[in-house]
């Protein structure tokens, strides 16, 4: 095999690639006697096919495969002779080739750039801490309660509003006749809560207990059940009780039905979590720092390959949001637009490059453990279908490994953030909360929505 260099520039490496007929003919025999082994030709006993015979059936058809075998092991051969890490998958082009000839290709690759040490230990950041106060574990019980109202019968002769719930019988009929699906008896309906199809709620609204009702909907022409899209039907309903939400006291009852031994053991678990949320909004704030000093101070070349891959990834969300209608993204031009986006993708392109190199320095590890709980997180973000998630990641365990990159890079941030020196200003939970809503704003305030996630990071 010959090789030469023709073009390195910045990161970017392009070879010409010689391989020798006699070894794509070496290799073709090869693959050619394996498969004489066990085909089946009269007159011939597997193993005995003359090689004359095997060429004339299957040469033609063995060659492209052979050729491909030949080219990605002397890629690789080549990659690691120059001792070459790919930022991503080379570009091979044939230039020549032809039974009995020689084969002549390229490689065009980018590789991974020399990322210098950072030194950490001289970086200052501006941590905010805070104190839980008794007002906001009070104010966060208090949501709680809220969240998980009693509902009790309201006074007698109590017409039903939005908000309230009715405890009815209720049968649907299409054209005087019941159909599946339409009767229950002693339903508890929210009006107002779209549980039941358009219009049906706000019929109900002015009810008594007692009352008898019949409620005309139409059901909509895109309907789940075709028997029922674009009919229109009658539903009798009887309203048995007219329920209205009780926000319940918070004392040591309220705290038992909970799981507590009493309201003080309540008190101090949401005091812990409270504790959690606000630690997590001070992370996020010393990461944005963090990342705004590394992509200030840590100079090295990026692979154009991987900003242009990842702007693309961004450009595609931001014109999906615009088909959506966001109105956030009015206002610019797509020459400001994509400007604005190339800077923020190698800005993600350079922090995830650093990140990653400083994780193999420093020999950070994710466990099985920890890429499992990533995959529950992720199977928890699709509710009534989490078991078909953790299946789809144990069938496709190369995508479990999809997950290890961002644990690895929070890996990295934490040893950082363990190296850097600080500067405490404490902070009440009011102005904690406004810096990192001010933090979520940047880099720029243009775009929101799914163009905000785009700016993440």
């Amino acid at each position: 095999m010959q090789v030469k260099e023709i073009e390195s520039a910045g990161l970017k490496r392009k070879y010409q690639v010689v391989v020798p007929a006699s070894t794509i003919q070496d290799e073709l025999e090869t693959e050619l006697k394996n498969a004489g082994k066990h085909v089946k030709i009269p007159g011939f006993r597997p193993g005995f096919v003359p090689m004359k015979i095997l060429q004339q059936r299957y040469g033609k058809s063995m060659e492209n495969d052979v050729l491909k075998n030949v080219i990605q092991r002397t890629t690789g051969q080549v990659l690691s002779d120059h001792k070459l890490r790919p930022a991503l998958t080379p570009d091979v082009a044939v230039e020549t080739y032809a039974e009995g000839k020689d084969l002549a290709y390229t490689i065009s690759v980018e590789t991974f750039p020399e990322v210098p040490e950072a030194k950490f230990e001289s970086i200052r950041l501006a941590r905010n801490t805070f104190e839980i106060e008794e007002k906001e574990v009070d104010e966060a019980c208090a949501r709680i309660a809220e969240r998980s109202p009693a509902m009790v019968p309201a006074a007698e002769g109590t017409k039903a509003e939005l908000g309230n719930v009715v405890e009815i019988d209720f049968k649907g009929m299409i054209d005087g006749v019941a159909f599946d699906g339409g009767t229950a008896e002693k339903f508890r309906l929210e009006l107002g809560s779209k549980q039941f199809i358009d219009n049906f709620e706000e019929q109900l609204v002015g009810v008594k207990a007692g009352d008898e009702r019949t409620v005309t909907v139409t059901f909509p022409s895109d309907y789940g059940s075709a028997h029922l899209a674009g009919k229109e039907a009658a539903f009798e309903v009887k309203v048995h009780t007219v329920l209205a939400k009780e926000t319940p006291a918070i004392d040591d009852d309220f705290a038992k039905q909970r799981g507590f031994a009493d309201l003080r053991g309540l008190r101090e678990a949401v005091r812990n979590q409270l504790i959690k949320e606000y630690d997590q909004m001070v992370r996020s704030q010393l990461k944005k720092q963090l990342f705004d000093v590394l992509d200030e101070t840590v100079k090295f070349d990026l692979p154009e390959g991987m900003v242009k891959m990842e702007f693309d990834n961004i450009w595609q969300r931001l014109k999906q949001a615009q088909a959506e209608g966001d109105e956030s993204l009015s206002g610019k031009s797509d020459a400001d637009l994509q400007e604005e986006y190339k800077a923020i993708a190698s800005r993600r392109v350079k922090l995830g490059i650093l990140l990653a190199e400083i994780s193999n320095r420093n020999k950070l590890q994710v466990s099985r453990e920890e890429l499992g709980r990533a995959a529950m997180q992720q199977a928890g973000m699709f509710p009534g279908q989490e078991r078909k998630v953790m299946e789809f990641y144990k069938n496709n365990p190369e995508r479990l490994e999809d997950l290890r990159g961002p644990i690895l890079e929070e890996k990295a941030v934490d040893f950082i953030l363990t190296q850097v020196a600080f500067d405490d200003t404490k902070v009440s939970v009011d102005e904690l909360k406004d810096a990192s809503e001010e933090d979520d704003d940047a880099p720029k305030k243009t775009t929101k929505a799914k163009a905000k996630k785009a700016k993440k990071d």
